[in-house]
């Protein structure tokens, strides 16, 4: 007979940076909701999608993938030029309601710290991809998690058998654990009920602060998960990233908070530690800027990953890739954000 291990230890899901910056989960002020699709993107205002080109990434479930596929170039740097998007939210993320308006959600991306707001990056979602299911919040609070970590998509399953795809989800996702049988994980999800996952997608944890910190390497074998998923403007799942988004998930997922935008994450204040070109090591991020004497001019992030070489989600187009390091004229530093 197979011996189920309840997992009892509570937690509450406090975000953590270096060695900690506690974002408070929502304030009282505010509804909370979770992010009730694969990956929820988070629109500069609710007119911005295109009706469209953008209809698969508005429903629930959410078309990610098929979105992604139908755009062309010249629609994917559409986002960019028009400002369309701003960052995403994963399955099962809790996110604080600011406002509702015409089947839009106003929200905060917690945990993606912002100067436009401490709390989480702004931006609008429709109403269908958020959960107001306050028993899935319960559990998220007081239940250890499963934490999407090993692979850059994993299938979650409505049976035990894990015959029935339900989703596919992020890496970076974490959902409530409700039993882990064996190589068979099963975890709460928005709205009720429960799915499966498998311990060969995900690792399971009692805390944030239960996420072994990682050495540069660690984050360079996550990063080469993502080698060849597209570019895009907000991205932050592992279907698509723009460049802070690859460097701000590699982060959260190895239980570290940076902020989310390029430009921000080298003014994280008290936090990242100036690295000169010639003592670079690995999970280093590299700046590039218009002017490189102010860091509000930063336009792009990518990550050191050794031998004179960076991982970097460059543009429309342009699949995440490795490319040669890079000290041109637009070169304006480099952070370390590991202190060990």
């Amino acid at each position: 007979m197979i011996n189920i291990i309840f997992a009892l230890a509570l937690v509450n899901h406090v975000v953590t940076a270096l060695p900690s910056i506690v974002l408070e989960r929502a304030t009282a002020a505010k509804q909370v909701g979770y992010i009730s699709v694969s990956v929820a993107t988070l629109w500069t205002t609710s007119s911005k999608p295109r009706p469209l080109v953008d209809a698969p990434a508005l429903t629930n479930p959410a078309d990610i993938d098929g979105w992604l596929s139908s755009m062309n170039v010249s629609q994917y740097l559409d986002l960019t030029d028009k400002s369309r998007t701003q960052t995403q939210a994963l399955y099962g993320a809790q996110v604080g309601i600011i406002s509702e308006q015409d089947g839009w959600y106003e929200i905060e991306a917690i945990g993606q710290p912002t100067p436009k707001d401490p709390i989480g990056y702004p931006g609008w979602v429709p109403t269908a991809q958020v959960s107001l299911d306050s028993s899935y919040g319960k559990l998220q609070s007081k239940n250890p998690f499963a934490a999407i970590n090993k692979v850059a998509t994993a299938p979650l399953y409505r049976d035990a058998l894990m015959k029935e795809k339900y989703l596919e989800i992020s890496y970076d996702t974490r959902l409530p654990v409700i039993a882990h049988i064996g190589r068979l994980i099963q975890v709460a999800v928005p709205g009720g009920g429960s799915a499966y996952l498998s311990a060969n997608h995900a690792t399971v944890y009692g805390s944030v602060s239960n996420i072994p910190y990682p050495t540069g390497n660690d984050l360079v074998k996550a990063g080469k998960l993502f080698l060849g998923r597209p570019y895009l403007w907000g991205g932050a799942s592992g279907f698509a990233f723009d460049c802070s988004g690859l460097t701000h998930t590699l982060y959260d997922a190895h239980g570290i908070t940076i902020a989310r935008d390029a430009g921000s994450q080298a003014d994280f204040t008290g936090h990242g530690t100036n690295v000169a070109r010639s003592d670079l090591q690995a999970g280093d991020l590299m700046y590039y800027a218009s002017n490189i004497t102010s860091s509000s001019s930063i336009y792009h992030v990518t990550m050191y990953i050794g031998n004179n070489e960076m991982i970097e989600a460059h543009g429309a187009g342009i699949p995440v890739k490795i490319s040669p390091v890079r000290f041109g004229d637009d070169y304006w530093g480099a952070q370390r954000f590991l202190t060990h």
